[in-house]
């Protein structure tokens, strides 16, 4: 009956758009987003979460598309475009995007219905497992839409990836990671997880809630994990509303006038990441909560939702200046304080760059001195490489030197 009741509500609900919050209906139902979790084993481990900014061969999309067909055009120009459609939707889709001079060579179709566009927040996060295999790691959506919930797998099944599913609730619009183990979230990291045994939403950061950080640890290889009150105090309380990892070492966060009802806790949560981060923290000013930082990394373009402000330009050069060797491009939509560009579009690993055996520094299909001499080099040269890091420890020392050897020996 409770499967029944559940599947007349999404009929109704699938025909309209879905807001990116919670409908009535849904916050009625709400008890059912925990009859969609999965569990499975964790990956091999050590495992290390990757990052928006890293590689990728493509970005996932859905059809009825969230985003402009400009926006899709710039990114088939270099990428993969994967669109999530229905089968009976696909040519529509096509049309749409033809029509619109998308380059169709690099457009592929992912099979399925969805419930809403907002593929940042159901859609997959990519791991990289111990043994140097890519794969997935879902969670459970924290909307009660089965379809979006499902997307994951989806993925995972087109593109030939490992899956794997871990037992709690989020969401990827609150949630980054700078690719080495350290991630940041709002409270709704916990507070929407009931083994948490939290309602606490003001506390900077908020006390750990071991149930989710050992899933972190376990399934994502997250060690630092910052869960901090949303400053903004909005409904969607999710990061990408105030903030944004922007490299390994660089962080933007919004800013906003004095007089704003939000700046103390704003600036609360400046100083805490400027004070247990080693993040060099720019600022991009937002004085009516325009989204700058709901912004999507695509290699090296950055896609930045502007609202045709006096202040567009100021944020741009923000951009410009964490990021100088990137293409800064503007985009106008649809975009809210709480839904932007970010929250509509999410980046695909470039799967191929982990097609490697681990201790094959220059991928001739052979493991020997040339590879020591290359280690060596990128040791000499304080630089890192996945490939080179054969305890993948994220760390490239002499320990991998002798890793490699003995590898060469016993071979």
């Amino acid at each position: 009956m409770q499967k029944f009741i559940f599947i007349f509500i999404f009929s109704i609900l699938l025909a309209v758009e879905l807001p990116i919050g919670f409908t009535d209906e849904e916050w009625d139902n709400r008890y059912l987003i925990e009859t969609m979790g999965r569990q499975t084993d964790p990956p091999v481990s050590p495992i290390r979460n990757i990052a928006e900014y890293e590689p990728m061969q493509g970005a996932l999309i859905r059809y009825p598309f969230g985003i402009s067909t400009s926006i899709i055009k710039e990114i088939a120009e270099d990428l993969k475009v994967y669109c999530l459609v229905s089968s009976g939707l696909q040519n529509s889709a096509y049309n749409s995007m033809s029509n619109a001079d998308v380059n169709m060579d690099n457009v592929e179709f992912i099979l399925g219905n969805t419930d809403s566009y907002w593929t940042r927040d159901y859609g997959p996060w990519w791991i990289v497992d111990g043994n140097g295999d890519i794969g997935i790691v879902d969670f459970t959506y924290n909307r009660p839409r089965p379809n979006d919930n499902d997307a994951p797998l989806k993925v995972a099944n087109h593109l030939n990836v490992s899956y794997y599913s871990a037992d709690f609730v989020s969401t990827g619009g609150n949630y980054m990671t700078d690719g080495f183990g350290t991630s940041a979230a709002t409270q709704i990291a916990y507070t929407e997880n009931n083994e948490c045994n939290t309602n606490n939403d003001t506390s900077v950061p908020l006390p750990s809630c071991n149930y989710v950080d050992n899933i972190m640890e376990e399934y994502y290889g997250v060690d630092e994990y910052h869960v901090v009150a949303d400053p903004n105090n909005e409904y969607i309380d999710h990061i990408d509303c105030w903030a944004k990892f922007l490299s390994p070492t660089k962080m933007l966060i919004r800013s906003v006038p004095t007089s704003h009802s939000q700046y103390d806790q704003i600036e609360e949560i400046v100083d805490y990441f400027d004070n247990n981060t080693a993040f060099n923290i720019f600022r991009v000013y937002t004085p009516n909560d325009q989204p700058y930082t709901n912004s999507l990394i695509l290699n090296e373009k950055v896609f930045v939702p502007v609202m045709n402000s006096s202040w567009d330009d100021e944020a741009l050069d923000v951009y410009q200046d964490a990021l100088p060797d990137y293409d800064i491009i503007p985009f106008t939509g649809s975009w809210m304080s709480t839904d932007a560009l970010h929250c509509r579009i999410k980046g695909i690993p470039d799967i191929s760059m982990y097609e490697y055996s681990l201790g094959d520094i220059n991928q001739d299909s052979l493991i020997n001195i040339q590879d020591v001499i290359l280690v060596v080099n990128l040791l000499l040269n304080n630089e890192y490489s996945n490939i080179a890091d054969l305890n993948s420890d994220n760390i490239l020392n002499v320990l991998d030197v002798i890793l490699l050897v003995n590898l060469i020996i016993g071979s």
